[in-house]
């Protein structure tokens, strides 16, 4: 095997390492970017399904507490019903069940608020996603600058240069054309010119490079 050829075997296992190289690094910055992504999901996930918890349970004990208020109204209710009853025993729970009533709603309105919060973090969901988005368009730049260097190194390979060996052969087959025709007797210049150039357009034919 010629010199050229093991040259070219050498590069070519050299470009096809590359490529191994390539491919290792995008598997590992898609699995990079699978678990950075899979990570921001599954905490946004967790806190929602936390705040929702959290929420419920808040909700849960203060339509418990609504409920207590209401039963306090039908007491107290029963109690006004009479044409003769304490006023001021009256007075003293509705008062008692408006204060109630003011800490449950605002006890409500602190909860709630803290859900809307939650809520707006829920959005980024939607981030994550360009963020990821985002991190991949960055690395890619390195997928194509790897596969740009890779196809250049394998066109490096092909060698497309004009092998020597057309323009030697071409010049022994001129040559050896005058031989045969001075051995033939056949010195005229006309005769050499039209048998040199009967061989030129015979080995001319179909080239696209004037230099072959």
């Amino acid at each position: 095997m010629g010199e050229i050829d093991r040259e070219s075997k050498a590069k070519l296992r050299t470009a096809s390492e590359d490529l191994e190289e390539l491919i290792k690094l995008f598997s590992e910055h898609l699995k990079q970017s699978k678990e950075l992504f899979k990570s921001q999901l599954y905490d946004l996930k967790k806190n929602a399904e936390i705040s929702l918890n959290n929420y419920s349970m808040n909700r849960e004990q203060i339509m418990l507490d609504i409920s207590q208020m209401e039963k306090k109204l039908i007491k107290l209710s029963r109690l006004i019903s009479k044409k003769k009853y304490n006023t001021n025993t009256a007075s003293e729970q509705l008062i008692e069940i408006a204060t109630k009533h003011g800490q449950i709603k605002n006890e409500y309105e602190e909860k709630r608020e803290e859900l809307e919060k939650s809520m707006n973090e829920w959005l980024k969901f939607t981030n994550s996603v360009s963020e990821i988005v985002t991190l991949l368009h960055t690395k890619s730049s390195e997928w194509e600058n790897s596969a740009r260097e890779l196809g250049i190194f394998y066109q490096d390979i092909a060698d497309t240069s004009i092998p020597s060996e057309f323009q030697r052969t071409r010049d022994t087959i001129l040559e050896y054309s005058i031989s045969i025709l001075l051995s033939a007797g056949k010195r005229e210049q006309n005769d050499l010119m039209s048998f040199e150039e009967q061989l030129k357009d015979l080995m001319d034919k179909n080239s696209k490079n004037e230099e072959l």
